[in-house]
């Protein structure tokens, strides 16, 4: 039997604790390796919504109620919906969320919105509808300010956030395709690849995609489902529309578009009847789906503003007196019309800062420059009489 000297006793054990030390090491690196991409999977996970509340037992508040609160509030999860969830079977393929733009100066506030919907990991295809000779402008290889901006963007659109680009034809056959009142929001219902859309009516900034999820994932295919544009529910409006594309449709509203000018909103009032083509009112229960900027200025004590972004879903500026958040406007122009409320006042500041914001990160833009309309001096009496 051979014994070991002291010495290779003493390099034995070396061995054995760098080899100690070696797995050590390398089960500390595996784990970590581990739990980063377990990370980077969640973090590219597409998200998926939550179901809508159910009619039975969860019954929605009175409009009236709803409508007199300064902020929305959603109902308290209930946990014998996610039952509910796991056995539905969704093919996002077939959901999506649109834009329509007619004119250059809107492009960047919807591909804003898209983007946002991207960085919000919804599920849902992004569409961006836009008119064709853009098409033919983009294939131009001359040079033009507004042009290569419609071209970057578009780009942008399609590389980074994925968006499905779609020219579309003026409604009215014949028509001058480089105006923008050619083209109409009735070409949603020619996007027949996909079940049921969502269109949200611009410049807004999107706060919270969960619930816009689940209205799209969860409701009900119908041709027409649109925001009430009043607390009674007798009339519609485009802030938010939830269809169901179908080429009928489509024809129908060509030939009534056809038949004399008008607005899509007058064209959609015409073709769909109210109450039945509105959201249903247990799906306004989930929260302030849409909410318009001008509204924090009639904000009541009590108004929270911590509630009211974690409530609502998309705040879409609507403020008359001022042209939109895509322009500079001079302080006190915006002081003038700010929210007295301090937290709501707070909520509005905050919102045209972000738009402004990401108006530079998405698009590279800074604000336009505005001045206020002056306004037309009036004749002298010397001009309305005739000289004798």
């Amino acid at each position: 039997m051979m014994l070991l000297t002291s010495g290779q006793v003493s390099m034995a054990i070396s061995s054995g604790i760098v080899f100690i030390f070696t797995l050590v090491l390398f089960l500390s690196g595996y784990v970590l390796q581990q739990r980063t991409v377990h990370s980077l999977q969640a973090a590219i996970k597409p998200r998926l919504p939550k179901p809508l509340p159910a009619p039975e037992p969860i019954a929605p508040p009175a409009l009236n109620v709803k409508w007199a609160r300064p902020m929305g509030g959603r109902p308290e999860p209930d946990e014998g919906l996610e039952q509910f969830m796991a056995e539905q079977k969704l093919n996002w393929n077939q959901l999506g969320y649109v834009q329509m733009v007619r004119d250059p100066e809107e492009l960047c506030s919807a591909v804003m919105l898209l983007g946002d919907l991207h960085g919000a990991r919804s599920p849902a295809k992004k569409i961006l509808l836009f008119p064709r000779p853009w098409v033919k402008e983009a294939e131009d290889e001359s040079w033009d300010p507004q042009r290569d901006t419609t071209r970057r963007l578009l780009r942008t659109a399609a590389l980074r956030y994925g968006v499905v680009l779609m020219p579309m034809k003026p409604i009215v056959d014949g028509a001058d395709d480089s105006l923008p009142s050619s083209y109409s929001l009735a070409s949603l219902y020619l996007l027949t690849d996909y079940e049921r859309i969502i269109s949200l009516q611009g410049p807004g900034l999107l706060l919270d995609a969960s619930a816009l999820d689940s209205l799209l994932a969860f409701s009900k295919s119908e041709p027409m489902a649109a925001y009430p544009a009043t607390p009674d529910r007798k009339d519609l409006s485009t802030n938010l529309l939830l269809v169901h594309p179908s080429a009928e449709t489509y024809r129908q509203l060509k030939e009534s578009r056809s038949s004399q000018p008008m607005t899509d909103l007058d064209l959609f009032r015409q073709s769909f009847s109210v109450p039945e083509s509105l959201i249903s009112q247990w799906s306004l229960s989930i929260g302030n789906l849409i909410y318009e900027s001008t509204r924090l200025r009639d904000a009541i004590d009590g108004f929270n503003a911590t509630v009211f972004e974690e409530a609502t879903a998309y705040v879409r500026f609507s403020d008359p007196e001022i042209p939109g958040p895509e322009y500079d406007i001079p302080y006190f122009e915006k002081a003038a019309i700010r929210p007295k409320n301090n937290e709501a006042r707070a909520v509005w500041e905050g919102l045209y800062e972000k738009f402004r914001q990401r108006r530079m990160e998405v698009c590279g833009l800074d604000l336009e420059v505005w001045s206020k309309p002056m306004l037309e001096p009036e004749m002298s009496e010397s001009n309305d009489v005739e000289d004798l």
